[in-house]
């Protein structure tokens, strides 16, 4: 099952992140990186969870493999990969979860599953906008962009399969549904950077919902 985003990024994102596409890069770089350290931390946090660590496994491997592509990119435009700095967008979505209610695992699998619709949502519009100067930097979005719709789906599956056992109790589309709700207002509220989860270029009047 694939997430539905309930707020649709503007058009005029592409664009306008593109005025800046090293700092772009470097933002992606680390965007991959941070997806697999989550692949990562949740296995560490569930090791009783086969099914779980044999599926993050694998998606943290590919990551990485993503984030050296996307730093050989970054290097041979003449760029270099800075410091990381704090993901506003992450943050709004993460610290929403808490820990200690008995879903908090099927909530991180499914904050994760809209980070990366958003992402795939993200690099369409990338890959559509970069011509000419840019063309590299569209044949890498559209090479990603499979990868993510994929991972999307991944993660909300393994929170069906574990909620039985995590948390009996949650209705997960409905849970999605709050999520996908939620991730429209954080990233509709985030100013405009030439980042990938960035805010609109412009403000937005009215939260506006995806088409059924």
């Amino acid at each position: 099952m694939t997430p539905e985003l309930r707020w649709h990024t503007p058009p005029g994102w592409a664009a306008a992140a593109l005025v800046q596409p090293l700092a772009l890069l470097v933002d992606h770089a680390h965007c991959e990186l941070g997806a697999a350290s989550t692949a990562q931390t949740l296995i560490a946090r569930h090791p009783d969870e086969p099914e779980l660590v044999d599926a993050l496994a694998a998606l943290a491997a590919e990551e990485l493999r993503h984030f050296r592509r996307v730093h050989r990119l970054l290097r041979e435009l003449g760029g270099e990969l800075q410091p990381v700095r704090e993901n506003p967008y992450a943050r709004g979505l993460v610290r929403a979860i808490d820990r200690a209610d008995p879903g908090a695992l099927v909530d991180r699998l499914l904050v994760s599953a809209l980070i990366e619709r958003r992402s795939l949502e993200r690099f369409e519009l990338l890959a559509e906008a970069c011509t000419g100067e840019h063309a590299r930097l569209g044949e890498l979005f559209r090479e990603l962009g499979p990868s993510e719709a994929g991972h999307a789906r991944l993660f909300v599956d393994l929170a069906a399969d574990l909620a039985p056992r995590h948390a009996p109790d949650v209705d997960v589309p409905a849970r999605l549904a709050h999520w996908a709700d939620h991730e429209a207002r954080v990233v509709r509220g985030l100013p405009f950077a030439p980042r990938i989860h960035s805010g609109p270029p412009a403000p937005v009047d009215a939260l506006e919902e995806a088409p059924a």
